[in-house]
């Protein structure tokens, strides 16, 4: 029997990954292609005058090689996105270049196509503008405190806060919830705020766009990782049918959620494309990158906690403050897993939402998750000091075995089994109550613990099958390889499922003519794609029969027979509920002569459903903690109070910062979301990494820190009772 699933096997594409082979967008080779450079704004609110536009348009007219400039001046009427695009997604109710208001610092002004990027980029260099500066509201705190400003008539600009119903299309997930009683009970409490800043995806790849129209037909190569959703996108903005458009995204580099949706340049870039006839090519820098393809928006939580004198829970509130445009709507879902992940009989979850003068944010790998886990599992750990209770024992304490918000129970979780396994591979019985006890060549050593989940989703998605004459099948789809495996891991359910050997069977993907295929995030691509791919080659087999394919190949006529389309539908309804869980354990090492944190050792226990492959499903994990490193402990966007223009420089890991690890899973196949019982690996990596951090260094050291990054400057004067015994390396 042909066993693919289950086995280490390597990344399809991986030798063109090391070698340089694999190509990206920016690496397409196109005939005849033009260079495209952005003009950005330099303040945060006002408009520019239409005398400075058309002034700064002819002097980069007249540079050398220079095709076309693109300004709100000669910028074709772009139409507006239906509602149902914008009002629970982070797509810009406002067109870009459609009038010279400004809403954020690195707002597109202008678009300057020549014959070679170096002289688009200098054209750009040369357009300055007058500007017409407005008051800005650049905070949430801000907005909360000024006096009410008005819309501008039309829905496309609102300011004010709000607060949104659901996160994005999921309208189970409530942004607003609350059961139990409406008094908060007497008890043992502990309350704090803990922040969290804004976030820059930081993609090693730029995002990059190539548009070329052939006839009424546009073809665009971006650097996306939801091309059914950019068609349907740019067929709107441009008021031409979605059949008129080809997305090709063969590789992406570094999702992460930047690459989730359609971006301004993108538009820009077929508009300009359509005025010089010629392929239209454009690779943001990495300081544009900052204002052009979204970040993760700062948040301040306050949760209040309350238990009784076992340390049992009576009440949860968990209240979040964070930010969007003035121009889209996005809400960072803070408080979603709070609604179910311990029990207590009381719960208040809020967000409200500040419309800023800042770009619009969107998704960054776990999202809501990621920030809101790093405040619920740190304020669990004061619960813990405040009850006289060990963390890890707190927690087990308060596992439910269903959904609090439905009632459902989960259809096939362990969060106990991760703990246990967990601990017992870390050592946590060792572990001393008291914090600053634990030292190792002169500097303190602190071991802390978090939960991670995330959701298991399934939507729909389509499969075609190819049956080559020379015996190899082709499976295919309208998802993306973003690095994660996706091929591989199709391949291998395809090859599995059809009973044909895996050197038989390949998945394409990256092309928006393939079936459709939902955007490759929330963890949801192996569910949802690999159901089709299932039911694409158990269909295979069945039209098989019990033929063999000769080794000499295949008639024509049985490989049109072999060759299809199957659909897939999304989750079922059912009793149960999908969720994956999780259990972060690890150590870290402060200096606090130097205010220096380093993580030395992690031991993370996942409970995903079904592994299809170790390697991959491990890779992913390891990848998500590096992610939640950097965010607990390096990673913000400053920027300057007066001007929002981002300060400094962005730091991320890298492989010095990198721990030992040891990762795990708990095998629990959940054929309730679908018939491969995967659930998704992608995101719930990151989900508690950076509480696990900062109750690893409060144990280390005595402090409690609640805001995100970790500095130097907060961890440099020592603080607490003296060491009180030693951990020998």
């Amino acid at each position: 029997m042909n066993e693919s699933v289950g086995r280490p096997v390597s990344r399809v594409e991986g030798a063109d990954k090391v070698t340089g082979r694999a190509r990206y967008t920016a690496d397409t080779p196109v005939d005849g292609v033009t260079f495209a450079a952005l003009v950005q704004s330099e303040i945060p609110h006002g408009s520019v005058t239409a005398e400075s536009v058309a002034a700064a348009a002819a002097l980069a007219a007249t540079a050398p090689g220079v095709l076309h400039v693109l300004t709100p001046l000669n910028c074709p009427a772009l139409h507006v996105l239906p509602e149902e695009l914008t009002w629970d997604l982070p797509l810009e109710r406002r067109p870009p270049l459609s009038d010279l208001s400004v809403q954020h610092v690195g707002q597109h002004l202008a678009m300057v196509v020549a014959d070679t990027p170096e002289n688009a980029a200098h054209a750009a260099s040369l357009m300055s503008f007058d500007y017409e500066r407005a008051p800005a509201s650049l905070s949430a705190a801000q907005v909360q405190a000024d006096p009410p400003v008005a819309d501008d008539g039309h829905g496309a600009v609102r300011h004010g806060a709000y607060r949104p119903d659901h996160f994005v299309k999921l309208t189970e997930e409530k942004l607003q919830d609350r059961r139990g009683p409406e008094v908060e009970p007497q008890g043992i409490r502990v309350e704090a705020t803990y922040t969290t800043p804004e976030n820059a995806h930081y993609p090693i790849e730029l995002s990059a766009t190539i548009a070329q129209w052939d006839g009424d037909t546009l073809v665009v190569h971006d650097s996306t990782r939801w091309i059914t959703g950019e068609r349907r996108a740019l067929a709107a903005w441009l008021g031409i049918p979605e059949d008129r458009i080809r997305i090709l995204s063969p590789l992406v580099g570094g999702a992460f959620g930047s690459k989730s949706f359609l971006w301004m340049h993108v538009v820009l870039c077929a508009v300009a494309a359509r005025a010089v006839r010629r392929p239209v090519k454009l690779v943001l820098t990495r300081n544009q990158m900052f204002t052009s393809t979204g970040h993760r928006p700062p948040t301040e939580q306050r949760i209040s906690l309350v238990a009784d004198d076992t340390g049992a829970l009576a009440s949860t509130e968990h209240h979040t403050l964070t930010e969007t445009s003035t121009v889209a709507h996005f809400c960072e879902p803070t408080g979603l897993s709070t609604r179910f992940l311990y029990r207590s009989p009381r719960l208040e979850v809020s967000h409200t939402v500040a419309r800023i003068n800042a770009p619009t944010p969107c998704f960054m790998r776990g999202p809501g998750e990621a920030p809101g886990l790093f405040a619920l599992e740190v304020a669990m750990d004061e619960l813990a000091e405040a009850t006289n209770r060990d963390p890890l024992q707190l927690r087990l304490a308060h596992v439910t075995d269903h959904d609090q918000t439905n009632g459902r129970p989960w259809s096939a979780a362990d969060l106990a089994g991760c703990y246990l396994a967990g601990a017992r591979r870390f050592g946590w019985e060792n572990r001393p109550m008291m914090p600053r006890t634990l030292s190792r060549n002169g500097v303190q050593v602190g071991w802390g613990m978090a939960t991670a989940t995330y959701p298991g989703r399934r939507m729909p998605a389509g499969c075609r099958v190819q049956t080559l004459r020379d015996g190899r099948v082709r499976f295919s789809a309208a998802t993306h390889e973003i690095g994660t495996g996706v091929r591989t891991v199709m391949a291998q359910v395809a090859s599995d499922a059809s009973g044909l050997p895996l050197d038989r069977v390949s998945f394409d993907s990256g092309d928006s003519a393939f079936p459709d295929a939902p955007y490759s995030g929330a963890s949801q691509t192996t569910a949802t794609v690999g159901s089709a791919v299932f039911a694409a080659a158990r269909e295979w087999k069945r039209r098989l029969g019990g033929r063999t394919l000769a080794a000499e190949g295949v008639s024509a006529e049985l490989a049109d027979e072999l060759s299809f389309t199957v659909t897939s539908d999304g989750a079922p309804d059912g009793d149960a509920a999908s969720q994956s869980f999780g259990a972060h354990f690890c150590e870290v090492e402060v200096d606090e002569a130097l205010g220096r944190a380093t993580v030395t050792r992690w031991v993370a226990v996942m409970d995903c459903g079904r592994v299809l492959n170790p390697k991959l499903a491990a890779n992913q994990v390891m990848g998500g903690i590096t992610f939640g490193v950097g965010m607990a402990l390096l990673e913000q966007v400053p920027h300057d109070p007066h001007t929002a223009q981002p300060l400094g420089e962005y730091y991320v890991p890298t492989h010095a910062d990198r721990p030992h690890f040891d990762i795990s899973f708990l095998e629990r196949p959940d054929y309730a979301l679908d018939p491969i019982g995967v659930r998704g690996i992608g995101e719930i990596g990151t989900c508690g990494v950076s509480a696990a951090i900062a109750n690893a260094i409060h144990h280390a050291t005595g402090k409690r820190l609640r805001a995100l990054p970790i500095t130097l400057e907060a961890l440099l004067e020592p603080s607490g009772p003296e060491q009180e015994g030693v951990l020998r390396p």
